[in-house]
């Protein structure tokens, strides 16, 4: 059975406008997004990738944790994890991590402690490999993962804190494993464990084991601390010594593929992968449109213009020009065979090819003349597509822009390849058992589509929005408003996942929420509406209140929509009054109580009878009279209550919601 949350367990915090405690390292963090942009399918190089970071491979293993509730990791493999996650998840999880990691100050230490949590890793499965532990792959997560307070986001201003915050996130996974205990008794003295189940001993074992500076010294001065976790027996000094060999020797080979990156490596990655995202989303289109796609990306993000689309007529074996949108097509035609143009070498090697004009007569002659037309310093050649649609990209730019590409060709060829592939037929959803299109179930599947399409755009806003901020600074006057904007779109996109009845992940909606500071944000993003209406709002927030546990988007909505009703209630030169305070009832217990209030002219006894039922209104602009409804059903489900008191002079909404 799945064992139950410990009752004094913390909640999983995480900061103002983060879905995470933890961060990511950004090594591990470039080289995800690096193989996930543009793709539909994960592999077991995913995996491995993904158990290099404790961040998240504690976020897979939750997944994992809520598909198999209640199951044993005794024969658990790296690559269950995928089971449980598809492409699109953990692209969220991805891309989340590193928006995380722009709007966070830079943790200098964090790659000491990787390092440190990977050879922890390394050692535990080696150590349970060496004693027969049945699932060496829990070993290594064990190790792993006994390292997440290094990685908590407020670790510098608090340890103990990110130490009881990463044990309380273990011990609510529903699985029957003692990977959480690892952790619980890290400090305990050998002979204390004399006892303790085997996972925790051998994980216990290498994270001390890891302390020392070498191998040599590991084996001659330590093997008294095997012996005290009754490991001695079956592992001998000299192996004991070899396997600390091994670790180095394994983590220097990942540390060399997935060593730190400054948060500039960061945002360029995230560039880099939304520029693949953006490629592979247009084939859906036609092959045209998605290299046009292609070329106004590489023009706008790249400087790289003037493009030139060459197709391959493999009739006559000649590379010939086509139109690309507004560009018309060049007068140019290739003959393949014998050919040294840029064009033709990417063809044949698959692989972007740059040619600066400094290159002189060692550059085709045809190659030397599109530079120049372009009054360019170089030119890019990209093959695209695949199979029976293959073709060449040529674009022009800046000796800047061009050596970009000469630094990232695979980048840029898989640019190519995705925007090039010829586009899958276009799967049509009949609606289920023949109903029409206006039939609740053929809605549903319209709705999955379109839900499904705008979880895209919508996280590459995100993502140059995390951008937009770490190029301004934490100090610039807009940071709040892109940090606003930002947990806007964050809501948008749990509700778009909503409409497809995916699961939305509780730690995202479950935050502890500061009432007062989320009233804040608020004026500020409806500040428009009302100063249009020449409306005053004013504020009197009692400070110091309780965080609210719950859904922080339930609360969000309800604040938002009275807010809105009491704007649009109030006349010009009126007020809108929203306040906060604390109460008690006859039983002690604390509630929170939200008050607005507008100065209209009231609400007629015939509508305030059925005020919070859902009814069609006379309001216009796309309103169907749903705002109170939601707002109780919302209220209601936190726990809370809903009133109101409504006269000549205006109307006032009571909010009560209890403190937990």
């Amino acid at each position: 059975m799945p064992r139950p949350a410990r009752p004094n367990a913390l909640p999983s915090e995480s900061p103002k406008g983060s879905a995470r405690p933890f961060l990511s390292h950004t090594g591990v963090l470039a080289h995800i997004l690096g193989e996930l942009g543009g793709r539909n399918e994960l592999d077991a190089q995913t995996a491995n990738l993904l158990v290099l970071d404790p961040a998240l491979a504690f976020q897979a293993l939750e997944t994992y944790a809520q598909a198999h509730a209640g199951e044993s990791l005794n024969t658990f493999t790296h690559a269950d994890l995928l089971g449980s996650l598809d492409a699109c998840t953990l692209k969220s999880m991805a891309t989340t991590a590193a928006t995380e990691q722009l709007t966070r100050t830079r943790n200098d230490s964090q790659d000491a402690s990787w390092r440190l949590a990977l050879r922890c890793a390394v050692l535990s499965r080696l150590l349970a490999e060496k004693t027969d532990y049945p699932s060496p792959d829990e070993a290594w997560l064990a190790g792993l993962l006994i390292w997440l307070p290094q990685f908590a986001h407020d670790v510098a201003d608090d340890v103990d804190h990110a130490r009881q915050l990463s044990q309380a996130a273990l011990d609510r996974l529903p699985l029957r494993t003692f990977l959480p205990d690892a952790l619980r008794y890290l400090d305990e003295p050998a002979q204390r464990l004399s006892d303790a189940a085997p996972l925790v001993q051998l994980v216990v074992a290498a994270h001390r084991l890891v302390q020392l500076n070498t191998a040599a010294a590991a084996s001659k001065t330590n093997i008294s601390l095997l012996d005290e976790l009754f490991l001695a027996s079956k592992i001998s000094p000299k192996t004991l010594g070899d396997m600390l060999n091994k670790t180095n020797t394994a983590v220097d080979a990942i540390y060399s593929e997935n060593g730190h990156k400054q948060l500039s490596d960061i945002a360029l990655e995230l560039i880099r992968y939304n520029q693949l995202e953006l490629a592979a989303s247009a084939m859906n289109e036609n092959s045209e449109a998605a290299i046009l796609t292609l070329a106004n990306l590489l023009a706008s993000q790249e400087s790289l213009a003037d493009p030139v689309y060459l197709k391959l007529n493999k009739r006559t074996s000649f590379l010939e020009s086509h139109a690309l949108g507004s560009h018309a097509a060049a007068a140019i035609s290739i003959r393949v065979e014998g050919s040294k143009t840029a064009a033709v070498r990417a063809l044949f090697t698959r692989s972007a090819v740059v040619v600066l004009e400094s290159a002189g007569n060692n550059a085709a002659v045809l190659d030397l003349q599109l530079i120049r037309q372009a009054d360019a310093d170089g030119l890019v050649a990209i093959p695209v597509g695949e199979g029976n649609s293959q073709g060449v990209l040529l674009v022009c730019g800046s000796a800047t822009a061009i050596s970009a590409v000469a630094a990232m060709p695979k980048h840029y060829t898989r640019m190519g390849e995705l925007a090039g592939r010829t586009p899958a037929q276009s799967i049509i959803i009949e609606p289920a058992n023949g109903y029409p299109d206006d039939h609740p179930d053929g809605l549903s599947a319209r709705v999955r589509r379109a839900a499904h399409e705008i979880n895209n755009p919508l996280g590459i806003i995100k993502n140059y929005l995390a951008i937009l901020k770490i190029k301004l600074g934490d100090d610039a006057p807009v940071s709040d408003e892109l940090r606003i904007i930002y947990e806007e779109l964050d809501r948008i996109v749990r509700i778009v996942r909503s409409m497809t009845h995916d699961d939305v992940e509780l730690d995202e909606l479950s935050d502890a929420t500061d009432l007062n500071a989320l009233i804040q944000d608020l004026v500020k993003v409806t500040q428009p509406t009302w100063q249009s209406k020449d409306i005053h709002l004013s504020t009197l927030l009692t400070p110091g209140l309780a965080r609210l546990t719950g859904d922080r988007d339930k609360l969000k909505q309800i604040v938002l929509n009275l807010m809105l009703n009491a704007v649009e209630a109030t006349p010009p030169g009126g007020t809108v009054r929203i306040e906060t305070a604390v109460l008690s009832n006859h039983r002690h217990e604390r509630f929170i109580e939200i008050l607005v209030a507008d100065s209209g002219l009231g609400i007629p006894p015939d509508i305030a009878e059925q005020i919070f039922d859902p009814l069609d209104t006379s309001k216009g602009d796309g309103h169907a009279g749903l705002g109170l409804s939601i707002v109780k059903s919302l209220t209601q489900s936190m726990e809370g209550s809903v009133t109101f008191k409504t006269g000549a002079s205006g109307t006032t909404f009571h909010i009560s919601l209890p403190v937990t």
